[in-house]
């Protein structure tokens, strides 16, 4: 990603930087990582959702949406059954 260039005009150039500041940080983070959190009955279709992670508040674990026999669904971290 090629960084803002300074000359791209103010007042977007700012928030052009801000916004690939924010891209790079989730693409190599340098901190922890704040997850989404909701319950299991509210979860979005993992297909909709694919290679995320969630923290499922009702279940206290990190679920995260893999493909299982070729179908996207959403598992426990540790791969088990959510």
């Amino acid at each position: 990603m090629r960084s803002v260039d300074p000359r791209f005009g103010f007042p977007l150039a700012p928030t052009l930087q801000e916004m690939q500041d924010v891209i790079r940080e989730a693409e190599t983070p340098t901190k922890p990582v704040r997850f989404a959190q909701i319950a299991q009955a509210d979860l979005p279709p993992a297909e909709e959702w694919q290679a995320t992670a969630i923290l499922v508040t009702d279940h206290h674990c990190l679920a995260v949406s893999m493909q299982v026999s070729g179908a996207w669904e959403w598992r426990r971290a540790d791969g088990g059954p959510l």
